[in-house]
């Protein structure tokens, strides 16, 4: 099981509480030249944060080789644009982050991070519980969607035996439909079936009923009908605040989600949590 989940909460509503729902994108052309596929409203809002002074650093998991992550503290724009990407496995978060905090001089940071990652947050900010705690110094949580994510070295091993792609030549791991794409850095595209990635996802995740991120202030990803835009959840009107500045001063632009948008999330949702429900109920 991930470490941030120290116990399981299996939602009623599979998409949480919210306030607002947009599809969102970045007004900066560098930035969706680099986030094509979902618009880079994440990104975009990042670096508002920062430019603006609503926070002194922004946490992010930057892609080192291959699926392989670590953490990073960002601190302008550009450390922003190096994290951007798609994250498929889970970095020693909790540890990093305290260490990053408890050493540096920063007022208040943004974290991103996934659903189990929002859950532990969430947890530390309404149960403070040590001296060396730092929940007072996070001002945004924002969670990705979350199918799941793989045990690194099983899934490479996979990769490079059943199709002769080294992990240093994946450029990108993307959910489309029912199936996840793995493109190359040479523009190869591989299609593998989500029923057979199954075996290389991490059994933490297989019993993780959260597709959304309900813990966190802002939930962000893609929707299948609206590639090149970001879906935003916003679950609390101190970030609505935050995201409708961000647009003003023309870092974003917002418009409401329409209903294909909300059943896709249900569905997606649904489905995560169904497969957590059963595979409790395998090791109950």
């Amino acid at each position: 099981m991930c470490a941030e989940m120290e116990y399981v909460v299996v939602p009623k509503d599979p998409l949480g509480d919210f306030i607002r729902v947009y599809l969102a994108w970045a007004k900066d052309e560098e930035i969706r030249r680099r986030r094509a596929g979902s618009g880079g409203a994440v990104t975009a809002f990042l670096i508002y944060l920062l430019e603006e002074g609503e926070v002194d650093a922004v946490l992010v998991a930057r892609k080192a080789e291959g699926l392989k992550g670590v953490v990073q503290l960002a601190r302008s724009k550009e450390d922003v644009l190096k994290a951007a990407g798609d994250k498929w496995n889970v970095v020693p978060y909790t540890k990093e982050l305290g260490e990053a905090l408890r050493s540096a001089d920063f007022g208040k940071v943004a974290i991103v991070g996934l659903p189990c990652q929002a859950q532990f947050l969430a947890q530390m900010r309404l149960m403070p519980l040590m001296e060396s705690d730092f929940s007072e110094k996070i001002r945004v949580v924002i969670s990705l969607f979350c199918f799941g994510t793989f045990a690194t070295d099983a899934f490479i091993s996979f990769l490079e035996r059943e199709h002769g792609l080294k992990p240093e030549r994946v450029a990108s791991i993307l959910l489309r439909g029912e199936n996840i794409v793995v493109m190359s850095i040479d523009g190869r595209r591989i299609t593998i079936p989500i029923k057979e990635a199954l075996r290389y996802i991490q059994h933490g995740c297989l019993v993780c009923p959260d597709y959304t991120g309900i813990f966190a202030d802002l939930s962000a990803g893609i929707s299948e009908s609206h590639l090149g835009k970001t879906v935003l959840m916003v679950r609390n009107e101190e970030t609505l605040k935050l995201l409708k500045d961000a647009e003003t001063k023309g870092y974003l632009n917002l418009e409401p989600a329409p209903p294909e948008v909300f059943e896709e999330l249900e569905m997606k949702a649904e489905a995560k949590k169904n497969r957590a429900i059963r595979y409790l109920s395998m090791i109950a």
